[in-house]
């Protein structure tokens, strides 16, 4: 064999060697800088599975059940006081006048607070709720001869029910309150006093809750029957509104129109 052949074989046999060493050299240089690049990527295997959740309290605790919400209510809107037969007793011989009042119109506010339970899966469009009320009425009134103005705070605890419809975006409802009321008159510049009393009222309504908020609007009724309000004094007489000494008893009564926003909790 010629030198020029023995060289073109020994040239063709390191090209041979030198075609199969390159790629793992290259592998080998880029696992190097890897790893000086502070990096390293593990590919993930082949039919693995995510871990299965133990049970033992790692996994996240389901969301409770509620069936209902706190709620916040502020209202304001008129009233119409009248009654039909208070009286007037003249402390020194004890005579007893009869007196009626009725007044056109009175500023009326209301807050309250409670508890709303509506739950679709339990009583499908139904809902029921109790709250805190209370409430003021101011008014100038013409009655009982001496009195020219009133002030009424009343306290209670009411309770109705309520059905949803349309999308359960309207809720009519009906529902009974009752409670104290302390009462303030005063007349000429004389101030009659602060008495306790007791009122009760049948109500109703409607309530529109808002898409896509807490918020809702409600028109609410009121027919507030008022007894006990006995004791009020001017001069050198006790007033009645509710009377107690012969005659024939009728209720102080108020026809009430409330307009009120709320707020679930």
């Amino acid at each position: 064999m010629s030198v020029s052949r023995r060289l073109l074989w020994a040239f063709g046999l390191c090209c041979v060697v030198v075609a199969g060493a390159a790629p793992i050299l290259a592998q080998a240089r880029n696992a190097a800088e890897a790893e000086e690049d502070g990096i390293f990527v593990r590919e993930p295997q082949k039919g693995t599975r995510p871990p299965v959740l133990s049970g033992l309290g790692s996994e996240p605790a389901p969301a409770r059940h509620r069936s209902g919400s706190w709620f916040l209510s502020v209202g304001t809107g008129t009233a119409f006081p009248q009654y039909d037969r208070g009286e007037i007793v003249n402390d020194r011989t004890g005579g007893v006048e009869a007196a009626a009042g009725n007044s056109n119109f009175a500023v009326n506010s209301a807050l309250s607070f409670g508890y709303r339970w509506f739950d679709p899966e339990r009583w499908s469009h139904w809902s029921f709720d109790l709250d805190f009320f209370g409430s003021y009425m101011g008014v100038g009134v013409s009655g009982l001869g001496v009195s020219d103005h009133e002030n009424l705070g009343f306290l209670g605890m009411r309770g109705r029910v309520g059905y949803r419809v349309w999308h359960d975006r309207l809720e009519p409802f009906i529902g009974m309150i009752g409670g104290s009321v302390l009462a303030n008159t005063a007349s000429g510049g004389i101030d009659h006093g602060a008495v306790w009393g007791y009122w009760f009222s049948p109500t109703g309504g409607a309530r529109y809750y808002i898409p896509n908020s807490r918020w809702s609007i409600s028109l609410d009724g009121f027919f507030r029957f008022i007894g006990g309000v006995n004791g009020l004094s001017g001069p050198g007489v006790t007033i009645n509104e509710t009377p107690h000494a012969g005659l024939g008893g009728r209720w102080l009564y108020e026809p009430v129109g409330i307009v009120a926003l709320g707020y679930r909790f």
